[in-house]
């Protein structure tokens, strides 16, 4: 059973728009211990921290774009520094051939190295594009094969997992040694493809959680039925019980 659980607060970004100290509020009251951001809504990190502490929150991580991890990467170093945070994440990149892989590994490594060499562990995040079949290979364990494990680990999105078709318990077991934080995201079946509340998809949350006793989870929800805030609560409660 899992002592803690973050969530990814891009599962209501279009709420931190109008009042983001008031959805990490919203957040805490719900249970969740930790939040990974996407972006600071131009919030200093003295004025963020400042509120997570208020409120008991852990900033695990951060979702970085490449472009600024390429163009601003000490700048986000020090944020994420400043807030406490563990990892920085970059969350999505064009890695959907052999060759396109080799370019963002080498990127990914020099990306890694500086982050660790500041005491971060920096990760890539998958979707299901990478899973694209390439020369008889997938993009992403080309990507993974040629990056130095000490600096780039994987933050695997279990949901893009299982929308590209991958068997998510055989590849967790797989990969796991390389995944110090996973996004716990369901979907409801390999037909629809939707993203859907904790309990109510095909994949096994809790066979993942005995499997990384000792991971970072974090969860993320894109789509939702009712209300968004009643969603978060209840697959809140839903991973806490598995």
């Amino acid at each position: 059973m899992l002592k803690q659980l973050s969530v990814q607060l891009w599962s209501v970004r279009e709420d931190v728009e109008k009042d983001f100290f008031g959805i990490l509020e919203k957040l805490a009251q719900i249970g969740y211990t930790g939040v990974e951001f996407a972006g600071y809504g131009n919030i200093s990190s003295k004025d963020m921290k400042n509120k997570l502490n208020e409120l008991n929150l852990n900033a695990v991580s951060s979702h970085v774009g490449l472009d600024n991890l390429q163009r601003n990467l000490d700048k986000e170093i020090e944020y994420v520094l400043d807030i406490g945070a563990k990892y920085i994440v970059c969350p999505w990149a064009e890695i959907d051939s052999v060759e396109s892989a080799l370019v963002h590994a080498d990127i990914f490594n020099k990306i890694g190295e500086r982050c660790k060499a500041a005491g971060l562990v920096f990760a890539y995040h998958n979707h299901a594009h990478e899973f694209k079949m390439d020369r008889g290979q997938y993009p992403l364990e080309v990507l993974f094969d040629n990056t130095d494990q000490e600096y780039v680990k994987q933050q695997p999105d279990v949901y893009w997992i299982a929308y590209a078709g991958i068997d998510v318990n055989e590849y967790m077991r797989k990969n796991i040694s390389r995944c110090p934080t996973i996004h716990l995201k369901q979907i409801e079946n390999h037909e629809t493809k939707r993203n859907v509340d904790a309990g109510d998809g095909i994949i096994d949350f809790k066979y993942l959680i005995d499997l990384a006793p000792d991971a970072d989870f974090i969860y993320e929800q894109e789509e939702f039925v009712g209300a968004r805030f009643d969603s978060l609560e209840k697959s809140f409660n839903f991973i806490m019980n598995k």
